[in-house]
């Protein structure tokens, strides 16, 4: 059995397939079926079809899927697992705060690279100005970079920036750029509410929302657009989904999520741990001696 990790690799399977007679099996993540390339398209998913099964990390990329040509029964849907943290302390929350200079009585998080697809650009013009007229003592810190490589590479960090000083909310947010992963933690584990504000964008898609898992393993929810397969990712244990485009529902969901603070957060991380990679490496396995034993 030959395993990839991704959609790329799909002809390196085949072409290996064609020498040793190996069965295979690959990973399907999203964008690795929808990017935007006529060579991608004509050659990668024509491979991907001939894969004996693939994994699908969410319902959405299943249905992605099944539109390319993939038969559905040769699809299995496996969300990705995540790590639970030892939650960070009071003290080391405050040090963290203190460290990077937050303030702010309420406080929502952003993390990812800054891409459209995220849609960080369009929450600050059309959510932030309402959330914060709302909760006047709230701030968004914003975790993450510029994508400067990948499939696809359309960063909005000047964007963002821009917008934040056009509408003279920079006592309302703070970049912190890259983090390494004990303040990434610290990030979640400070915040009242993760947003997630995705907007569809043809040729690149969220193909689960891992985030929203992250963010409820340290006990945040999170308030999201309903795209992608961010579905999979939240239920009402672990935050909102709202109607993709409604910018007044994204506001309203999030400050109702800081005024009341539902979910609580141990309803977050009893939903984190239904991705816990043990249960995550139990479903692969499962499903690898199902197929090939």
């Amino acid at each position: 059995l030959m395993i990839g990790g991704s959609g790329l690799v799909a002809p390196t399977l085949l072409l290996l397939r064609t020498f040793f007679g190996s069965k295979t099996l690959v990973f399907l993540h999203g964008l690795d079926l929808v990017v935007d390339s006529f060579v991608y398209q004509a050659l990668f998913i024509r491979c991907i079809r001939s894969m004996g099964h693939v994994v699908a990390n969410s319902c959405n990329t299943m249905q992605i899927a099944v539109e390319k040509g993939i038969f559905e029964n040769r699809i299995t849907v496996i969300n990705p697992g995540t790590a639970l943290p030892n939650l960070t302390n009071m003290e080391a929350r405050e040090d963290f705060l203190q460290r990077k200079g937050i303030s702010f009585k309420k406080i929502m998080v952003f993390v990812g690279r800054m891409t459209k697809r995220k849609g960080l650009s369009r929450f600050i013009e059309q959510s932030l100005p309402a959330i914060i007229s709302a909760v006047p003592d709230t701030g968004l810190i914003v975790v993450g970079e510029n994508p400067n490589q990948g499939l696809t590479n359309s960063g909005e960090g000047q964007e963002v920036a821009e917008l934040v000083s056009r509408l003279e909310a920079s006592d309302h947010v703070i970049f912190l750029g890259q983090v390494d992963d004990k303040d990434l933690e610290a990030s979640y584990a400070a915040a009242d509410v993760q947003i997630f504000p995705l907007i569809d964008i043809p040729g690149d898609v969220e193909g689960f929302g891992m985030v929203a898992i992250e963010a409820a393993a340290c006990g945040t929810p999170t308030v999201a657009f309903s795209t992608g397969g961010v579905a999979d990712a939240i239920s009402p244990k672990n935050g909102y989904l709202v109607e993709p485009g409604r910018y007044d529902l994204l506001a309203d969901a999030i400050v109702q999520t800081l005024g009341s603070g539902l979910p609580h957060k141990q309803q977050c991380i009893e939903h984190a741990r239904g991705f816990d990679w043990n249960l995550y490496h139990g479903k692969v396995k499962s499903l690898v001696n199902s197929l090939y034993s």
